[in-house]
């Protein structure tokens, strides 16, 4: 077998390798952690207020693998006024607000989350007609007066059932994004497949690396017999 690598070729690409098996290894951590979150009993919260009728929004959410959106509206508790999710529906525009009459009061069970943030890639708000695509309480905030816009709270309280409303009839359902121990929302199973897709992308480096070699004759696997 003859190799003569090309010296900056190598480098680099002992480099490229290094990092693409870093960020597997680390999408691989984040998988294994999350499985282990999977089955343990989360610290569930609980919360105490009434709805505010007339503060209702619409906003966009990524659940199971696909498009929905979920109707969240004003609530009001001692600690200061949240944006709490009612309702989910899995369709690809956004549906209609339903307002409500009344207040009502409520104790709910769940999980608090940091707020969605928005990202390059976030499509655009559009405020006027109460549509959304993070849920994020400062920027859901500027819809109420100043008076309640100052007591909302920065977090996402995720409660343990929805009502899914993209149904013949409304029912309750477990809620998709409360997903305890995970504040990044994200479930473990793409962490799995962006771990293999980064070790993919090494072994299909090396490969290329390989075949360069090759094709400039650099690399031989058998001795060229001399004539």
């Amino acid at each position: 077998m003859m190799f003569r690598p090309l010296p900056v070729m190598t480098v680099l690409s002992i480099l490229c390798f290094a990092i693409l098996i870093l960020f597997g290894n680390w999408q691989w951590a984040r998988y294994e952690e999350k499985m282990s979150l999977k089955g343990a009993e989360p610290e569930w919260a609980e919360i105490t207020g009434k709805t505010l009728p007339g503060t209702e929004l619409t906003v966009y959410a990524y659940a199971d693998g696909d498009a929905a959106w979920r109707q969240v509206t004003g609530f009001e508790t001692a600690e200061g006024i949240l944006f709490l999710p009612m309702t989910i529906s899995y369709t690809i525009d956004p549906p209609s607000v339903v307002t409500a009459t009344d207040p009502e009061t409520l104790t709910l069970r769940g999980l608090w989350h940091p707020s969605q943030r928005r990202n390059a890639f976030t499509t655009p708000d559009d405020p006027e007609k109460g549509v959304y695509y993070s849920l994020d309480p400062e920027r859901l905030a500027a819809s109420l007066p100043d008076a309640q816009a100052s007591l909302v709270i920065p977090r996402v309280f995720e409660p343990e059932t929805l009502m899914r409303t993209d149904y013949p009839a409304p029912q309750p359902v477990p809620n998709p994004l409360l997903q305890p121990g995970d504040s990044a929302r994200l479930p473990p199973e793409r962490h799995f497949g962006y771990a293999i897709t980064w070790w993919g992308l090494a072994m299909a480096l090396v490969g290329v690396y390989l075949a360069f070699h090759y094709q400039r004759g650099r690399l031989r696997f058998r001795r060229e017999k001399s004539s």
